[in-house]
């Protein structure tokens, strides 16, 4: 191990870096607190080149730190790509570093065998299908990337994302990036809006506007690809005018009309009300507004 000026580092060469996001605030303040522990790898060239350890330099570069410990080598640049991989696996790789790691080893020329190893050694399967998907991650832009990385997002939903051309892709990330997404959720968001593009030949902004909630755009999307769920909402609507609920009474109906069942509510104040409360709904039963309301929540909405 070597003291290195700091000044000596080409901190504007990531040729090897697979870090991400590059600002790590945790490292900032661990360094600050402590100083580098574990030295950085650096190549031997004029100026060094960094190999492994960029954030712990820009760390230190932030701290005003005039050096940093740092073992030097002398490789070639395939040579440091995979030591500079080796050394991030460690500490675990999140799903944009490894899309970064495949695609320099794919760009720097290194052989499927090895690109493939490491793949498995990451769990991920080992297949041309699965490296394709990845190269595409690291080759999108970066709200794209920021996206996967900050929503945690599974291969298959970034599978997808990348089925949409670049615009669409935007419009998306843009729409979603506010919003609490669970992964069944943005799959199902996801799958409309494929269907959308496949009736209209593309999303607009009309498909995806600002909205609230995931399940409030999940809403809007449901109207525009099942049809039939605005019709249902009107037969609702119809129906529920026709009754006289008791008071502190309400029937709920999944809004999406997928549950085969309604939830009748009553609040209660008193003993008798529930007498009174039940009374009335035996009433509205006979009369077929229940079995009305039953006949349209049968799952048909898909």
């Amino acid at each position: 191990m070597t003291i290195v000026p700091l000044s000596k580092i080409d901190l504007k060469d990531g040729r090897f870096s697979v870090s991400y996001p590059r600002r790590d605030e945790e490292l900032l303040w661990s360094i600050g607190a402590v100083g580098i522990i574990q030295p950085v790898i650096l190549l031997d060239r004029t100026p060094f080149v960094p190999v492994a350890g960029m954030r712990r330099l820009h760390c230190a570069r932030a701290l005003r730190h005039k050096t940093v410990p740092a073992l030097v080598i002398s490789a070639g640049d395939k040579e440091a790509l995979v030591i500079a991989i080796h050394d991030n696996l460690a500490r675990g790789l999140n799903m944009i570093e490894k899309a970064r790691a495949l695609g320099k080893m794919d760009r720097f020329g290194l052989s499927r065998d090895d690109i493939f190893a490491l793949m498995e050694h990451m769990g991920l399967h080992p297949h041309e299908k699965v490296l394709s998907s990845f190269l595409a991650i690291d080759g999108s832009d970066e709200p794209f990337r920021e996206f996967v990385f900050t929503k945690n997002i599974s291969i298959r939903n970034i599978d997808s994302l990348l089925g949409f051309d670049k615009k669409e892709r935007g419009k998306i990330v843009r729409s979603l990036g506010g919003l609490r997404l669970t992964e069944s959720i943005l799959r199902e968001i996801l799958e409309m809006l494929q269907l959308l593009k496949i009736r209209k030949g593309a999303i607009t902004a009309g498909d995806l506007p600002r909205s609230e909630s995931a399940d409030i755009l999940r809403g809007h999307l449901k109207k525009r690809t099942h049809p039939i769920l605005t019709s249902l909402q009107k037969k609702l609507r119809v129906i529920r005018e026709a009754m006289t609920l008791p008071q502190g009474a309400d029937i709920k109906v999944d809004p999406f009309f997928e549950k085969e069942y309604i939830d009748i509510i009553l609040k209660i104040g008193k003993e008798e009300d529930i007498t009174e409360a039940l009374a009335r709904i035996s009433e509205l039963s006979r009369a077929g507004h229940i079995r009305s309301i039953l006949g349209l929540t049968k799952g048909r909405v898909r």
